[in-house]
């Protein structure tokens, strides 16, 4: 069906895709542009009926995202908390709640309020190094006063059941 918003004989349909290693590709070949590729990741969004687009200020169109939407590319840890650096050129605060790994240990967690979830690239994981600690019940991450255990999911792109943030560590 077509969009009445759009003239006749056009589509939001696109043949631009993205891999699960983050690489763009429009009619099958690379998209070669740096700059075209940073503003695909910046422009990566969710339309209204689930599925992923492309939208700046003036329009919008589908994509195939294989994968997660958004990466980590790498983070900051301060006495305030964990910053990520994300593919798409924004800075955030992690969402300790949100974190979760498939059953390789790869990270994930949602980004942009919870809009989209992004992976951790090995890089970013790499620097989570600091946090990570290892008690009796297994290793987590220690966030603040928080042990934040990331549940292993067969489906990344979905949240983590509800569960406290973490169990403050024991008195030293």
């Amino acid at each position: 069906m077509e969009d009445p918003r759009l003239p006749p004989g056009f589509s939001r349909e696109t043949t631009i895709r993205r891999d699960a290693q983050g690489r763009w590709f429009h009619e099958g070949a690379p998209v070669e542009n740096p700059a075209v590729a940073r503003a695909f990741d910046a422009w990566v969004a969710r339309a209204e009926d689930g599925r992923y687009i492309l939208e700046n200020d003036i329009n919008w169109a589908y994509v195939e995202i294989e994968g997660a939407p958004v990466f980590v590319v790498g983070v900051d840890i301060d006495v305030a908390g964990v910053t990520l650096h994300l593919s798409d050129g924004r800075q955030e605060p992690l969402a300790p709640a949100t974190l979760r790994q498939d059953e390789d240990g790869r990270l994930y967690c949602d980004v942009r309020g919870g809009q989209l979830w992004a992976a951790f690239s090995r890089k970013a994981t790499l620097q989570l190094e600091p946090l990570v600690q290892e008690d009796e019940a297994g290793i987590y991450l220690e966030l603040g006063v928080a042990r934040v255990r990331p549940p292993v999911q067969d489906d990344v792109s979905s949240r983590p059941a509800p569960s406290p943030a973490g169990s403050p560590p024991p008195p030293r």
